[in-house]
């Protein structure tokens, strides 16, 4: 994939910062500057962290418009390496597992670590694995203050390890070596054997004679083979910026120091066959890492809410699941609603039959029947009528044509002024009046109501209520009339 990253290099000197145009076919430093942390203005804040000043003054030296991504080499002093033998063959199950076994051997008790590692045999084999852990809040760090300049990094991995990683993908020919990673502030050794990473120890560049740097690098052979039971024999590669006089001592103390290892060769190999020592250019092997190809055996700390995958991937199980519940869920309501429909359906079916047997015995002289409901209506009504002709009406239908006013004239015709009533309420409709009021005693309305009753325009009245007020002097009453 074309395009520019930043690519950063941090020890305890300074920011080596590059930025890299990625082609299609090679890959070349654009522009470049190293910041030294000494270099640096005084701030007034003293807890104030030297790389966020760092990138600031990086910012100032590079277009870091140009960028989208980044690649962060940290120091090998920032990580903490191990080795640990684990009863698992599976990665899912040492990821599950491997926070509590490290959790007693990493130097910061009440640190979160982000930690990451690959297994150094099969499955058949002894379960050895090479861990890597860094702390949280120094990742968080870096993406918090690229995160500022637009930057997310893609990868953050221990330098000197990555150089050999590096270096590894890129020579298909050698199965064990020893990987040694030289700049001005440390030295990372990384032992390979079967073209896996499996021990890395790292030296401060000013601590460390090129003789003492060379009997670390036996010892630490020799301690791989006394732990693993074998007698392998690792050549040389020596990865740095510029070969100096020091570089020089190191290569001389190595060879002489690692003479020995010329016995551990097979005779397939040659016994006379002396030990093959290479310089290898630091900045040529690390090129090789991309910020969008993953590397076998490389270390990346940019995991959890740090990582790169998609939303989409990384909770594609959660997702899935909720998916199938969804559907699952689904099916069952239309299976469900498709059974009540089937049901309500034969109860519909019942009741027209129903309909249709009634209408046949009602009218058995309609043969073609197409709709029972409407055509008995229509039929209901036509009887209506025709009975209505005959005289044979009923009488709130003979009483439809009275008018309020013939009714309240009618009351007040049977009703003399002589008798006491006080009228509250009047309501008439659909051939029936309620008449609420009020009146001396019990006696006056029994009395009213037998001269409403004497109208022939009135067909029946009954009490709904009598009762004595409140005050006990008068009686508040209720008819109900009908036409």
């Amino acid at each position: 994939m074309a395009g520019s990253f930043l690519r950063l290099e941090i020890d305890t000197s300074g920011i080596k910062a590059m930025i890299v145009e990625q082609g299609y076919k090679k890959v070349f430093i654009k522009d470049d500057c190293h910041v030294l942390f000494e270099d640096l203005p005084d701030s007034e804040e003293n807890d104030i962290d030297p790389f966020d000043v760092g990138m600031d003054v990086v910012a100032q030296m590079l277009d870091l418009g140009t960028c989208s991504t980044a690649i962060i080499f940290v120091s090998s002093f920032q990580v903490c390496f191990r080795n640990i033998d684990l009863p698992f063959s599976t990665g899912k199950k040492v990821k599950q597992v491997l926070p509590f076994e490290l959790e007693t051997l990493m130097p910061g008790i009440n640190e979160t670590y982000i930690l990451d590692f690959h297994m150094l045999s099969g499955p058949s084999e002894s379960n050895l694995i090479l861990s890597a852990s860094i702390v949280e809040s120094q990742v968080e760090k870096y993406f918090l203050k690229l995160g500022s300049f637009g930057i997310r990094p893609r990868v953050i991995t221990p330098n000197g390890y990555a150089a050999a990683v590096g270096f590894l993908s890129e020579r298909k020919d050698i199965t064990n070596f020893a990987f040694l990673h030289i700049t001005n502030c440390e030295i990372t050794l990384v032992l390979v054997n079967n073209r896996r990473p499996c021990t890395v120890r790292a030296f401060m560049a000013s601590g460390i004679s090129p003789e003492d740097l060379a009997i670390s690098v036996k010892q630490t052979i020799i301690g791989f083979n006394q732990r693993t039971g074998n007698d392998i024999f690792f050549d040389i590669f020596v990865s740095c910026d510029e070969h100096n006089f020091k570089t020089d001592r190191i290569y001389t103390a190595l060879e002489k120091t690692l003479e020995y290892q010329s016995k551990l060769r097979s005779a397939e190999q040659g016994i006379q066959k002396a030990l093959t020592q290479e310089k290898i250019n630091s900045n040529a092997v690390l090129q090789n890492i991309s910020p969008d190809k993953t590397m076998k055996y490389l270390f990346n700390f940019c995991k959890g809410k740090y990582g790169t995958s998609s939303f989409f991937k990384t909770y594609f199980s959660n997702i899935a699941a909720g998916v199938v519940l969804l559907l699952c869920t689904l099916s069952l309501l239309l299976l469900t609603t498709g059974f009540d429909n089937s049901n309500l359906d034969k109860k519909i079916a019942v009741i027209d039959d129903k309909a249709l047997f009634i209408f046949k015995a009602t009218f058995p002289d309609k043969k073609k029947v197409q709709d029972p409901y409407l055509q008995m209506k229509a039929n209901v009504q036509a009887a209506i009528k025709k009975s209505g002709t005959s005289g044979d009406i009923d009488k709130s239908i003979k009483n439809s044509d009275v008018k309020v006013v013939a009714v309240m004239s009618e009351v007040s015709r049977k009703i003399t002024s002589s008798v006491d009533m006080e009228i509250s309420r009047f309501l008439f409709n659909n051939g029936r009046l309620v008449l609420s009021g009020s009146t001396e005693n019990f006696n006056n309305v029994d009395s009213i109501k037998s001269k409403i009753e004497s109208s022939d325009l009135f067909d029946k009245v009954s009490i709904s209520s009598a009762a004595a007020d409140k005050k006990g002097d008068r009686v508040n009453f209720k008819f109900i009339i009908e036409m």
